[in-house]
């Protein structure tokens, strides 16, 4: 039976998807409809909501994706019955986000980066949603509270990173969480930013506060899964990834990160079942690949895995991981062979 060791090997894989670049499209809400094309190599996604002033989802509210500088739309899609859209696809930067309801306007400048960005938009107008929607997109209140000069400090931030200006990126989000300490966004990436560096343990308080101070943040539960992933605390990373996924049932992290959990507790059937979702809703982001091979040889579905650690070589050849797909691929092979013999 081929079995490597199941922490040592999610652990290895644990903050990758929050540290690298990557190609990550989702499943676009109902009705979106795409207009964007681009052959950057550095592509995102952005999803969120629309509300009314009672909190409430709107639905078939437009949606438009701005150039920050030119205000040309670049991107347009119409919110679905919980309140919801997404665009995919998107070159990393920033964008304005505006939502257009009749006469009424809101709007939002966000930084779109490698992992799948949220926002959550609020028009003057009463919205229409039933109960279900209502449970199903819970609005994130505080970010309204956030000063504008915190949101520039991190947009700093954001852009220093993905211009590998760590020290930079550390003092513009320290500046950020000087003018607003509840800033959950802030909060969260500079937990990114600290498990990239392998600070776990600060990661883990900066994520913990990041909740306290906005408990609707998805994002901030599903670094934190991946915290308790890194630390080996895999019923609470499970414990905390599906009250993110509950937030943001079309991030594909959450269901990610769930599977390395699952995997972790040597529970494989389970995570094979998390790892597919997460590959339906990203077959770009290749290191799901990787990962669900290796549950699938401790399954000995060896043909799946051989297939999965093809495609993944074939993508990723000079990959920081390819040299490990490479061995698990010979393993693979050879536990194929032997099993028809």
């Amino acid at each position: 039976m081929v079995r490597p060791a199941v922490v040592v090997f999610v652990c290895f894989c644990a903050f990758g998807v929050w540290s690298q670049a990557q190609q990550t499209p989702t499943l676009q809400s109902p009705r979106a409809q795409s207009t964007l094309s681009s052959t950057s190599h550095n592509l995102s996604s952005l999803s969120g909501s629309v509300s009314g002033s009672d909190n409430q989802p709107m639905h078939d509210v437009r949606v438009e994706l701005r150039d920050i500088h030119t205000g040309q739309v670049v991107n347009l899609v119409y919110t679905g019955l919980g309140g919801d859209f997404e665009f995919t696809g998107i070159p990393q930067g920033s964008y304005r986000v505006v939502a257009l309801f009749g006469t009424q306007q809101a709007e939002e400048i966000v930084d779109v980066s490698s992992w799948n960005s949220l926002v959550n938009l609020r028009l003057p107008s009463r919205g229409k949603a039933d109960d279900d929607a209502s449970r199903r997109n819970t609005i994130t209140v505080a970010q309204y509270q956030v000063p504008e000069k915190a949101r520039e400090e991190l947009r700093k931030a954001r852009e220093a990173s993905t211009k590998g200006r760590m020290d930079e990126a550390q003092s513009h989000v320290a500046k950020a969480l000087e003018i607003h300490p509840e800033y959950a966004d802030a909060l969260t990436f500079r937990a990114i930013l600290r498990l990239t560096t392998k600070d776990t343990e600060g990661a883990v308080l900066d994520l913990q506060k990041a909740i306290q101070c906005d408990g609707s943040y998805a994002m901030a539960y599903m670094v934190l899964g991946s915290a308790f992933n890194i630390e080996s605390k895999f019923d609470e990373a499970i414990r905390t990834l599906e009250r993110g996924e509950s937030l943001a049932p079309n991030a594909w992290q959450a269901y990610f990160e769930l599977g390395k959990a699952y995997a972790g507790k040597a529970d494989f059937k389970a995570s094979l079942a998390q790892l597919n979702r997460a590959q339906t809703l990203a077959p770009d982001y290749h290191l799901i690949r990787l990962v669900r091979a290796h549950v699938l040889m401790q399954l000995h579905q060896f043909t799946d895995a051989v297939a999965d650690l093809q495609v993944y070589l074939e993508k990723k050849p000079n990959g920081q991981d390819s040299d490990l797909a490479q061995k698990m691929l010979q393993q693979a092979q050879a536990a194929m062979a032997n099993a028809q013999n």
